[in-house]
């Protein structure tokens, strides 16, 4: 009935485009149920957004449901406010702010949809204000490198990957500070993860960690890459395709801290380019370099 109602007061509101934006995209089916809601109403929220449908009075409004002991609620509220971190409406109105400390707390909801929710607008900030991440950069970290050890949500760990990714890209090594110790070490321990997901991210993250380590950091994270080149090398025949891509890259991009140019060598004649690897064939160069 709510469905219908909000359907209906948007299409009376001169709205058709987007009501058919929101049908063609499946939102109504998506927000229905409860196993994809917290998607639906980011959809939802994110072609409002674009439309110019959301305003300070109804932000306003929404903000009491993060602490509702309803979860339905907060799992609403909070996925409506993740969503909204990616837009500068929440800086220019001065709820920036306010939302980064409800979220920071909503990341330690009993309810794992809330807490995924929270980490994907921290990750959203990225978006809405690229010029105060710098300033947040600290704050952020801490939460996400804690969601990434959630003991009950691979969700959860995974929206963290997702958001660290978004974060990092936009940082220097200088930026992250004694966390980047943290953050590669929990990063490793889902190479071996038997979720495709995690393992496909965790190797996303640490080929950006390779990216961004110039000095500081690159002592210890060249033997990081030495206790873990021998499982990266296995998961170049990783059983997911997804994840043998993503784990030829990340590898490409830490043999250098080997520090063996003869092997590096090696190694770029079977990595570059697009040519189909041959793993066999690459482990026995690289036997025979060692």
């Amino acid at each position: 009935l709510s469905i219908k109602a909000l359907e209906s007061v948007l299409s009376k509101g001169g709205n058709e485009r987007l009501v058919r934006e929101l049908r063609k995209q499946r939102t109504w089916t998506l927000v229905e149920n409860p196993k994809t809601h917290h998607e639906g109403v980011c959809l939802l929220v994110r072609l409002l957004l674009r439309s110019g449908l959301i305003t300070p009075e109804i932000i306003q409004s929404l903000l009491p449901w993060v602490n509702s002991p309803s979860e339905n609620h907060r799992v609403t509220s909070t996925a409506f406010l993740a969503q909204l971190m990616s837009d500068p409406m929440l800086r220019e109105k001065k709820f920036l702010k306010p939302v980064l400390h409800i979220l920071e707390e909503k990341s330690h909801d009993r309810n794992s949809i809330v807490r995924q929710m929270a980490v994907r607008g921290l990750g959203n900030l990225v978006y809405g204000a690229p010029e105060k991440l710098k300033k947040h950069k600290k704050f952020l970290m801490v939460i996400l490198i804690r969601a990434l050890s959630d003991p009950f949500s691979s969700e959860v760990i995974g929206e963290s990957m997702k958001a660290v990714a978004k974060v990092l890209k936009e940082l220097k090594e200088k930026d992250i500070g004694s966390s980047f110790r943290d953050l590669t070490q929990e990063i490793r321990t889902y190479f071996d993860n038997e979720d495709d997901a995690l393992r496909l991210w965790s190797f996303v993250l640490f080929g950006i960690l390779a990216r961004l380590t110039k000095r500081k950091w690159k002592g210890y994270f060249a033997e990081q890459v030495r206790q873990s080149w021998v499982t990266l090398l296995l998961h170049l025949q990783d059983p997911n395709p997804r994840v043998s891509v993503e784990c030829r890259a990340t590898f490409h991009l830490c043999v250098p801290f080997l520090g063996l140019k003869r092997l590096q060598t090696a190694v770029n004649e079977h990595l570059d380019g697009t040519a189909e690897l041959k793993p066999e064939e690459l482990q026995v160069d690289i036997c025979r370099h060692l």
